[in-house]
């Protein structure tokens, strides 16, 4: 009891901390997470209703991924030119369009363009999110702590937004699937909520001004000018290591977390109300995954809590391949969740705390191309295994990738990320 009430403070304290441009930036996170939320639980089962198979659900899945994964590192550089807020808020208004697109469209053809054009929107996001975030920060604490509520916003939010998808087609059924409708609501979501961050945030903002300090963004980029090129090639293998890790996180996401409505429908022959309820309870436990993981981190460190949390994700998906009651699989699915949230949320938060301000944006693009090179190989995949029926064996691969991905930071990454960790100031 004093455990729990402790880290209640604990996190009521984080949240009142924050600095203001970071409570603005969570609070409106809230409508991406809905708008999130509708369109992952509707898009395969609106897609199924079309008349796609699901081989071709797959297919159109990996290529979102590899969609990003392309756009990623031209991104990168993009967000160099116009701006961190800018990116995020071009990201969301295309998001919004392409969601309106899949609600239009019913050929292969149509989906394929929406999908791509939704790809592009994520691409945006994720390639300035974080550094955005960090960036109104005022300490390296801080900038964990934001990323952990940050996530726990977005999944709470995305819970209700799922929970919502099973409900929206009842309320108001649309013409070329039930679904039609949903759409629209999700992507008036993601521009609402885009265009109150175009409004509310702040562009030209630095960690400088945010200490009270006169320092302008282009003085804290300034190095020694004489090129340390053995430095350099240290922290380019350095970010190397860590995209390694990020390809792993990517490949499991894609092998279970795009399919966990097919995987529900088909396996268990849950209708879609049911569906969406079991996902909006799943989100609520990956909120409860993120409000934890800046608590366990302050009490265990990082090292311990890296391992833990991979070896409890190896030990739980390894069970949802066995043949159970759909009760028992839906228990394991919700604690599931909640260790899947915090492992990549610490790989995450830790990964790009580690990496300097100025590697940043080329590490956010770097990070984005192994996430996403590893998450269509996986979905691709996946595809094949659900079109014969293969309900058990995504399961089995998650937790064979998961093992790999201990091995990889147990052997190659641990030691650097905790010695460029305990050289940052905090």
């Amino acid at each position: 009891m004093k455990k729990g009430a402790s880290m209640w403070t604990y996190t009521l304290n984080l949240v009142r901390d924050l600095s203001p441009n970071v409570k603005r930036f969570i609070a409106t996170e809230s409508l991406f997470g809905i708008g999130v939320g509708i369109s992952s639980l509707i898009l395969n089962l609106h897609l199924l209703d079309l008349g796609f198979s699901k081989g071709d659900i797959g297919k159109i899945t990996s290529l979102g991924a590899l969609t990003i994964g392309l756009a990623s590192l031209p991104a990168g550089f993009i967000v160099k030119l116009i701006g961190r807020k800018t990116m995020l808020v071009i990201g969301m208004l295309l998001a919004f369009l392409a969601l309106v697109l899949f609600g239009i469209g019913t050929s292969i053809g149509a989906v394929t363009v929406a999908q791509l054009v939704y790809s592009l929107g994520i691409t945006a996001i994720v390639n300035s999110e974080i550094q955005l975030i960090f960036q109104y920060c005022r300490t390296k604490k801080e900038e964990t702590s934001a990323y952990s509520l940050l996530f726990a916003i977005f999944t709470l939010f995305t819970g209700l937004g799922t929970w919502l998808g099973g409900y929206l087609p009842e309320w108001m059924p649309g013409h070329t699937t039930m679904y039609q409708y949903a759409f629209f609501v999700a992507g008036g979501c993601l521009g609402l909520s885009g265009i109150l961050r175009g409004l509310l945030l702040p562009s030209n903002y630095t960690k400088a001004q945010a200490n009270g300090s006169a320092t302008h963004e282009d003085n804290s980029v300034q190095a020694p000018k004489p090129a340390n090129q053995p430095k350099k090639r240290q922290a380019m293998y350095f970010l190397l290591l860590l995209s390694l890790l990020i390809f792993n996180s990517g490949f499991t996401f894609g092998l279970l977390s795009p399919f966990l409505n097919v995987i529900l429908k088909f396996r268990f022959q849950m209708d879609d109300s049911n569906i969406s309820g079991v996902l909006a309870l799943s989100g609520f436990f990956f909120f409860i995954g993120s409000i934890v993981m800046p608590y366990v981190v302050e009490r265990w460190g990082s090292r311990r809590t890296f391992v833990f949390l991979f070896l409890y994700n190896i030990v739980v998906v390894a069970l949802m391949a066995l043949v159970m009651p759909t009760t028992v699989f839906a228990i394991l699915l919700l604690i599931r969740g909640t260790g899947f949230t915090m492992l990549n949320n610490l790989m995450d938060s830790e990964c790009m705390s580690a990496v300097a301000e100025e590697d940043r944006n080329l590490f956010a693009g770097m990070r984005t191309v192994s996430r996403s090179i590893g998450n269509t190989i996986a979905s691709y995949w996946a595809g094949y295994i659900l079109a014969g029926n293969h309900y058990s064996m995504p399961f089995l691969l998650t937790a064979v990738a998961l093992l790999a991905g201990f091995a990889m930071y147990a052997w190659f990454v641990q030691g650097k990320l905790d010695r460029r960790l305990q050289s940052q100031t905090c």
